[in-house]
């Protein structure tokens, strides 16, 4: 009798008796044990890991190019909090411009001056030298921030001219005086905003004969930094780019134009994200990242970062993890929400182009890679490389280890 002759109960006994590394070993031996250990061991291990958890299927997991088995996740994650990985620098351009990124599961979407180009995720590595795809109109001038859903894009430029690419073309529209400096846009189905330093603008889509035009329904006397609907339109969230009063959190509902200044006691975000109905992330010019709950109306924990610098954008795995980019030396910052500090910091290494001084203008993160836009490029780490070297800055203060 073969030990694969057991049934599954029977093995799971065997198992418990076998260290970790004991049942890799099994599971590269024999598929049919592989796949029991896979799905009777491991999965339940890897449902709560940051960045690599499957509970309630995150949204993290919708970026995943290629399907990671659960003991693969085990390691990745276990790469991520050691600060294992291997770094690659992508795209290098010589004038200075702050980029922003979106990830999809096929494609990254990077901004470049006055384009937005589309990058065909292989299944191979990273990102492929060549872009698939580029989108723009005939204004030039830079792209300052821009939405993807579905199939939907909606870009707004710094001179306020936005762009709506979806399946009958392009549309663009000058929403904003030149003088003013868009900020950020978003939209949920036909309600569309934009933000500038001068004021903030809600917008109705509306369309006749095939042409697609954009209506003003509301101008807000606040100049919102970052911005976010609601999934269903309803409520529109943003972090105004300075308030003396320390109450730069505010709502405002789309309909009535009623507004909400939220208890949050600080004087300046630059990067907001909703959780869920109730939660708001914020990323805070007063070097804090913040959880604010509006049921309670107030910040229900705060992490302040290791070295005083602002934090310039974040990016959330739908589970626990939060990636917070900073002001300087384009250092990302790894927290776990459930945990009172930073769980790793990741220090992107040096170029023959660039000292890396530059701060970090966007992330965009799967399970296994983490993508970091700087002044003169994009940066990939790459945890789940088999060669990938240890930084692990986990205890940088810890002068008693």
């Amino acid at each position: 009798m073969k030990i694969t002759d057991l049934n599954i109960d029977c093995l799971l006994v065997i198992f418990k008796y076998c260290s970790e590394s004991e049942l890799m070993c099994l599971a590269k031996a024999n598929q049919h044990l592989g796949r029991i250990i896979d799905e009777h061991i491991f999965y339940p291990l890897t449902r709560d890991l940051l960045l690599c958890g499957h509970r309630n299927e995150p949204c993290v997991e919708k970026r995943n190019k290629t399907h990671l088995t659960h003991q693969e996740r085990l390691q990745v994650s276990r790469n991520w909090l050691s600060g294992t990985y291997r770094e690659r620098p992508y795209y290098h351009h010589a004038h200075l411009f702050p980029t922003k990124l979106f990830l999809e599961r096929d494609a990254l979407y990077v901004t470049h001056d006055s384009y937005l180009r589309k990058y065909r995720r292989p299944a191979t590595e990273a990102l492929p030298r060549r872009f698939d795809e580029e989108i723009t109109t005939a204004t030039r001038s830079d792209i300052s921030d821009f939405v993807k859903k579905q199939d939907t894009l909606f870009a707004g430029r710094i001179c306020g001219a936005c762009f709506l690419c979806d399946d009958n073309g392009i549309t663009e529209q000058q929403m904003h005086q030149p003088n003013e400096y868009l900020y950020s846009v978003d939209f949920v189905n036909d309600v569309f905003v934009t933000s500038t330093d001068a004021c903030c603008k809600v917008w109705q889509r509306s369309q006749e004969f095939g042409l697609t035009h954009f209506d003003l329904a509301m101008k807000l006397e606040h100049s919102f930094k970052s911005l976010k609907l609601s999934v269903d339109g309803e409520w529109l969230y943003g972090g105004l780019y300075t308030d003396k009063g320390r109450r730069a959190l505010r709502a405002i509902h789309v309909e009535s134009g009623e507004e909400v200044v939220y208890n949050s006691n600080t004087i300046s975000i630059y990067d907001l994200k909703i959780k869920d109905e109730h939660v708001l992330f914020t990323a805070n010019f007063d070097t804090t990242f913040r959880m604010f709950d509006r049921r309670i109306d107030r910040d229900v924990a705060i992490w302040e970062d290791p070295f005083d610098s602002s934090f310039y954008c974040l990016e959330y795995d739908g589970l626990y993890a939060v990636l917070c980019g900073t002001n300087r030396h384009a250092r990302v910052n790894l927290y776990d929400i459930r945990m009172p500090k930073y769980v790793q910091l990741f220090f992107p290494g040096r170029t023959r182009q660039q000292s890396c001084q530059s701060p970090v203008y966007s992330l965009a993160c799967d399970s296994q890679y983490l993508f970091v836009a700087t002044d003169h490029n994009l940066r990939v780490f790459d945890f789940k490389a088999n060669c990938g070297v240890r930084r692990d800055y986990s205890r940088i203060y810890d002068f008693n280890r």
